[in-house]
């Protein structure tokens, strides 16, 4: 989990986050939970890349808003995954938004997409309290 406070250049001319904002968010946890989960280097010889995303929001965040966001994996199959994303005021518990991602293992140097290897799949079932679906 990420905690930070709404830093002013993620607010819109509407004085609320802007949608983009949360999707960077996302990105930014999902390459903690790469090194930190995974042990694979966000620029490394192997990785993953996006094939779906998804949001919803459902409440607005302000300039300097306590915010934390989660990810965990919440499916696994023989070439792709999801990770899914929950985003909420850090004080009132208010959920702002939630999100998908449906990334594909992918080997860099080769270009082309891969089986999700072994040692992820050990990964997530150590570090997730419920084993995703799929595994």
């Amino acid at each position: 989990m990420q905690r930070f406070e709404v830093p002013f250049h993620d607010v819109d001319m509407l004085g609320h986050v802007n949608s983009v904002a949360y999707l960077r968010w996302a990105e930014s946890a999902r390459a903690v939970y790469q090194g930190d989960v995974l042990k694979e280097d966000v620029d490394g010889p192997r990785g993953f890349v996006v094939g779906r995303i998804s949001f919803s929001y459902a409440q607005p965040l302000h300039f300097r808003d306590p915010v934390c966001v989660g990810v965990r994996i919440s499916r696994i199959g023989g070439k792709s995954f999801a990770f899914e994303y929950a985003m909420w005021h850090e004080e009132t518990g208010i959920a702002a938004a939630e999100g998908e991602t449906s990334m594909i293992a992918y080997n860099v140097v080769e270009a082309r997409s891969i089986a999700v290897p072994q040692s992820w799949r050990t990964a997530v079932q150590t570090y997730e309290p419920e084993p995703p679906a799929g595994l």
